[in-house]
């Protein structure tokens, strides 16, 4: 095993991305290096199993591939992997509705609390059976004045404007309010009850116990909010529902709530809460739900991607000229080209072999699931295999193992335990493709016209599915339901410098700006290196934010001209044209992924509104889902701008080696 960090081959960010992100605290207070964490992740991995199910060497097979970014599973299994007590090792989930109210709530709460990220189905079929808000919910707040919230503190303003007046703290009719997410998730339930049950009279909750604001959370890292973000967001669902007495909540009101629920995660100071919105074209509030981030109720509804859920009754229905199918299309298609959603999840193609019905994708649209299913994700470095075909499917075979495997992690929820026995869904998947492919000397936008790009990736999925089916029957499980998908890959890829998924590079060449603050080490670092910092024009942002610019080429063109390849062969995303783009997608979900796919269309300012209509509707039938990303580089001082292979090489400051960024479509996704 390499000894110390410094000989790790990281990606040009790989290092910065690992030490905020995944290394561990030790017990002598040290954090964990790389080969540490590669180590604890794959004892953990292998320990969820008996020894018997082991393979001959495949520790340390799997420590190879992992230490040198060969294969590496999703970021919460590096995160929590071999963790004592934390072993919540699934990114996404979908939230359903079961007969009480509050199951999907609570579900909600404890996932996203736990970092994950949730999808729902909010369409009339599910939400129909709740009967309408039969109480107005009386809740108050109360907390010791010796609690350090209570009062002002450091300019932030105190608790004690949000605490009842009618109510004192030393009442023996409080409620307790644990400290704990169990104990947060009670508080929710009590209130979602209340108003679908029982009169039960006043509901006056003492947050005493809560730690205060910015204290250190050990177990997933960050800072406590503190009580004032769990009063915002129960007074708030308080009020939404004391608003609907004697009504029924609608898809909009089920949505607010899980936002809400959001937002208090998010002020943790952890993670972006990542949830995905679904809801089905014929529902009468469908044009809402589409513009529900375009239109003034924007900020209510930040923390979710949205997408509609369209089947082949639509296809049937548009073929047909149905005149509501169509405008519901093209109202879709207005507010993607000016803004990126919704997206299109298409729940027909997406049921194909299924036994249970899929209600929603997770965020990020690579994976269908049932309701409380999870995800569960690997991902192999294809650029590291461009000329080791038999090397990728040993990799691939690893993979597989090592998430049927994951299937046996802890899951709190008693529902989730049934969803993964049942169905042992994997998401075997890939990054670096387009690394793959310019390697071998083929360009991103011709590789689905190259037969022999698809077959090796139906070799690749055939290698899965059998390792797979016969792993399982070793461990006399059902074999998983579906074994193969592609996830953005976001953090992972870029510790080992490579593609994201199967995305094509933002650009060759580019800018790219970070905000950070005065006096920050990195600020720091980067005036002694002699990069350009930029005043940030945004003043919302604050006076203290300042822009470091690094003028960057992409790895990946080096790494081609090294092996003697003209760099020609790599492209661009806005090289990259409309059609081409569905076309690779299509090409992959036809030969490689069982589940879905995540893929970003970037368009370019020459899409035209007309061509993405005309277009997209070609390919739709094929998908599983589809998002597209508009306006990058376009903002005052985007994350990045693209530049001509003169501009980089006639610039006379430093220049370094990056990736770009690759924001998610509705700028919602976990950070792990």
């Amino acid at each position: 095993m390499v000894a110390i960090q410094d000989e790790i081959k990281w990606g040009p960010v790989g290092q910065a991305v690992y030490e905020r992100t995944y290394s561990r605290t030790k017990p002598d207070g040290t954090k964990e290096i790389w080969p540490e964490t590669v180590e604890r992740v794959v004892n953990g991995n292998l320990a969820l199993v008996d020894k018997k199910f082991r393979k001959k060497n495949e520790k340390e097979e799997l420590i190879d591939l992992l230490l040198n970014f060969k294969a590496l599973p999703a970021g919460r299994h590096l995160w929590v992997s071999g963790v004592e007590g934390r072993q919540f090792l699934f990114n996404c989930h979908v939230s359903g509705w079961r007969d009480k109210l509050s199951d999907h709530y609570s579900f909600t709460f404890d996932e996203l609390m736990k970092g994950g990220g949730v999808g729902s189905n909010y369409s009339d079929r599910f939400i129909r059976k709740y009967a309408a808000v039969k109480n107005k919910i009386d809740a108050h707040f109360v907390c010791s004045p010796d609690h350090a919230d209570f009062n002002e503190r450091e300019g932030r303003p105190g608790i004690n404007r949000l605490l009842s007046s009618s109510y004192h703290h030393e009442w023996a009719g409080c409620i307790p309010v644990e400290d704990s997410r169990e104990g947060w998730v009670d508080i929710l339930v009590r209130i979602i009850n209340a108003a679908q049950g029982k009169v039960i009279g006043p509901l006056v909750f003492d947050v005493t116990r809560v730690r205060c604001y910015g204290s250190p959370i050990k177990g997933f890292g960050g800072t406590a909010s503190g009580p004032e973000a769990l009063i915002r967001m129960i007074l708030g669902v308080a009020e939404l529902f004391n608003n609907k007495i004697g009504q029924k909540l609608e898809s909009l009101d089920h949505m607010l709530i899980d936002h809400m629920i959001a937002q208090c995660v998010v002020a943790g100071n952890v993670r972006r809460s990542a949830r995905m919105s679904i809801k089905h074209w014929r529902d009468p509030g469908i044009f809402e739900f589409i513009k529900c981030k375009t239109d003034d109720a924007r900020v209510a509804h930040w923390t979710t991607n949205i997408s509609v859920e369209i089947d082949n009754a639509f296809f049937k229905a548009f073929k047909k000229g149905d005149k509501h199918a169509k405008k519901v299309y093209k109202v879709c298609i207005d507010a993607m080209h000016d803004s990126g959603e919704p997206g299109f999840w298409n729940s027909s193609l997406s049921q194909h072999g299924e036994t249970v019905e899929v209600e929603s994708t997770n965020p990020c649209g690579e994976i269908c699931l049932i309701p409380f299913e999870n995800c569960n994700l690997g991902h192999v470095n294809l650029g590291a295999f461009y000329d080791d075909t038999e090397g990728a499917k040993r990799a691939f075979k690893l993979m597989t193992r090592f998430l049927i495997r994951a299937t046996f992690g802890d899951i709190g929820s008693e529902w989730q335990r049934e969803a993964v026995a049942m169905n042992r869904r994997i998401g075997v998947g890939f990054f670096g493709f387009q690394d793959w492919l310019c390697k071998q000397g083929i360009k991103y936008s011709e590789c689905y016209n190259e037969p022999a790009i698809r077959k090796k990736l139906m070799n690749f999925y055939e290698t899965v599915k059998t390792e797979g089916m016969e792993y399982a029957r070793m461990l006399r499980i059902p074999a998983p339901i579906k074994f193969s998908t592609i996830a953005p890959t976001g953090t992972t890829a870029k510790l080992a410098g490579s593609g994201e998924g199967c995305q094509a590079i933002i650009a060759k060449y580019f800018e790219q700006r970070i905000r950070t603050q005065i006096g920050s080490p990195m600020l720091k670092k980067a005036m002694a290196e002699g990069h350009e910092v930029e005043e940030c024009i945004n003043k919302e942002e604050g006076l203290n934010t300042r822009i470091l610019k690094y003028v960057c080429q992409h790895p990946l063109v080096e790494e081609v001209k090294a092996l003697g390849i003209d760099e020609e062969v790599v492209e661009s995303q806005s090289d990259i044209s409309l059609y081409d783009t569905l076309s690779i997608q299509a090409m992959l979900q036809e030969v490689w992924a069982d589940n879905s796919i995540s893929l970003t269309v970037n368009l370019t300012p020459a899409t035209t509104k007309k061509e993405l209509y005309h277009t997209m509707i070609k390919f739709l039938p094929r998908l599983k889902g589809t998002t597209v990303l508009v306006g990058v580089g376009d903002r005052p001082q985007p994350p990045y701008t693209q530049i001509t292979a003169k501009q980089y090489n006639d610039y006379h400051g430093i220049k370094v080696m990056r990736q770009g960024i690759q924001e998610c479509a509705g700028n919602a996704c976990p950070i792990k």
